[in-house]
């Protein structure tokens, strides 16, 4: 029986080995809490799945990282990315030299890294990297509802091999080459769905909230072309796809964030109240402007969210500074 191992006991991760089982795979699902692997154990539910099915007895929850990687044909990375160099080194000697698939969304803060490049910093690996992205909600996979997303990797063998194994009648993959903007296209569309949740919390309509999609993505194509990726990708799955279902689903972490902010909570309540699950597009927001700077792309919805996130500008003031902006020709 082929096996897999997710690393990560958060919504994505449970829900990732969930899918895993209902394909007919053995799961090891490898956490570092000792109390969150016994309560997920002992109860066969995540709280933050609402309406998923028990855990099947086909997932393996476990802190034994040598248990959870022996035998895996394949290696899901689902720690948020800031975490992530830490849980790396913790765990580099036991990694098997398996694809190691990077499935959580953001930049590292200080490196300015993706999720693949810290793997590779960290492990010293450069071949056996690849990243599954798309429009995927945790709680919706793991019921089993149809979805689709990407992965890819610059080894096309890698590609096929990850897209026949993880693809089912409920998770259809398609495959790509563009590690790059697939990376940038997920962490630029969490600090996007802020800025969404902030448009909707305003109660500004839906004209406003089309326009907000229209140019942010006209940004994250900048960006992610200027660093190397591929116009496509941004039209895909993981671009446009994953953009729309991020800023207007309920189930959005990042979403939630920019509703609470426009009814007028602080950014800590506001994080706290997704109780303990990641927004990453609160970490992210700086560390992408840095990036753009880097790269000399302007990006202004993206500022006008760091601007927010820091204090420093009101929501209603940040929309009349983008509504002001010097007239000039659509590009995307």
């Amino acid at each position: 029986m082929t096996r897999i191992a997710i690393v990560g006991t958060g919504a994505w991760g449970t829900a990732l080995a969930a899918h895993g089982a209902n394909k007919g795979l053995d799961v090891a699902l490898l956490g570092r809490r000792p109390d969150v692997v016994a309560r997920l154990a002992a109860t066969r539910a995540h709280p933050a799945l609402q309406g998923a099915p028990p855990i099947s007895s086909r997932v393996t929850i476990t802190t034994n990282a040598r248990e959870a990687f022996e035998g895996a044909a394949a290696v899901l990375w689902s720690v948020s990315v800031q975490a992530t160099a830490g849980e790396l080194e913790r765990l580099a000697s036991f990694l098997p030299d398996r694809p190691l698939v990077a499935t959580s969304k953001g930049l590292e803060i200080g490196s300015r890294r993706r999720t693949t490049e810290i793997m590779s910093f960290v492990t010293g690996r450069t071949a056996g990297l690849a990243v599954l992205s798309g429009p995927t909600f945790a709680a919706e996979v793991a019921r089993g509802l149809p979805a689709a997303a990407v992965v890819a990797s610059a080894d096309p063998d890698v590609a096929t091999e990850l897209q026949a194994l993880l693809s089912s009648p409920t998770l259809r993959l398609y495959r790509s080459a563009d590690v790059l903007g697939v990376e940038i296209s997920g962490a630029a569309k969490n600090v996007v769905a802020i800025a969404a949740g902030l448009v909707d919390g305003l109660r500004l309509g839906h004209n406003t909230r089309a326009a907000l999609l229209t140019r942010a993505l006209a940004e994250i194509r900048r960006l992610g072309t200027r660093l190397g990726g591929s116009p496509e990708t941004f039209a895909g799955l993981a671009g446009v796809g994953d953009l729309i279902l991020t800023a207007t689903g309920d189930l959005s972490r990042n979403r939630r964030v920019g509703l609470a902010l426009a009814s007028g909570k602080s950014l800590t309540d506001a994080v706290a109240a997704l109780g303990g699950e990641v927004a990453e597009g609160v970490a992210t927001s700086p560390v992408l402007l840095e990036l753009a700077e880097e790269a000399g792309v302007e990006m202004p919805i993206a500022v006008m969210v760091a601007s927010i996130l820091s204090g420093r500008t009101a929501p209603t003031d940040a929309v009349r500074n983008l509504m002001t902006r010097a007239l000039k020709e659509e590009k995307v």
